[in-house]
């Protein structure tokens, strides 16, 4: 009930099996812990992902609530200058939590979406040096 109105319906989730152990999530005895994308791990599957990371193994979306740490990274990137060569630089972006693309200045720390502001992202094309700063 607690996932009522906020979940992401995927057809026959639960006839898939797990992506990190491979067996089957409908005949299991293990509960399943649904993602925020709607994707289903065997809880003790997804307690065992987080000790590595914390995207869905499946479509890369954060698996929990980021912010807190989004705004740790917003602080370490702030007292991070880039060296003087990569100070204009910027990036094309793919967002893996709200699938969004946009245009930021590169970080080595991390790229912030400029929508969701997620640092859940990946580079989707070179690096620029901006025109009005060359």
């Amino acid at each position: 009930m607690n996932l009522q109105g906020k979940h992401k319906c995927i057809e026959n989730v639960s006839r898939q099996n797990c992506p990190i152990c491979l067996e089957d999530i409908h005949t299991s005895r293990v509960v399943a812990h649904v993602l925020p994308c709607g994707h289903l791990l065997h809880r003790t599957c997804y307690e065992e992902m987080l000790k590595e990371g914390y995207r869905c193994p499946l479509c890369m979306h954060s698996a929990l609530d980021m912010t807190r740490y989004w705004r740790q990274l917003d602080d370490e990137v702030a007292q991070t200058p880039m060296p003087s060569e990569y100070q204009n630089m910027t990036v094309d972006i793919l967002c893996n939590d709200c699938n969004g693309r946009s245009t930021v200045q590169f970080h080595i720390l991390g790229m912030k979406c400029n929508i969701c502001e997620s640092y859940n992202t990946a580079q989707a094309g070179g690096c620029r040096i901006t025109l009005d700063q060359q």
